[in-house]
């Protein structure tokens, strides 16, 4: 069976600055360059609310506020 390579579009090489040869493997979460020797951990998924507080607005308030000045 043949392995199929999945670029990611639009990326750019950091060493050898060339677009479109940042492939992905799958099976070790890698990036890697086609041309060059640039190889990287994929990064991981920040998930927001682990390391920002969600803030809640109240519109009339705001609204209440902005009329004020």
């Amino acid at each position: 069976m043949k392995k199929f390579v999945q670029f990611i579009a639009g990326a750019v090489c950091p060493t050898c600055k060339s677009q479109d040869t940042i492939a992905l493997n799958p099976s070790d979460d890698e990036i890697y360059c086609v041309k060059c020797d640039f190889v990287e951990k994929r990064p991981k998924e920040k998930n927001i609310l682990d390391n920002e507080e969600i803030k809640v607005i109240n519109l009339d308030d705001f609204k209440k506020n902005r009329s004020k000045n």
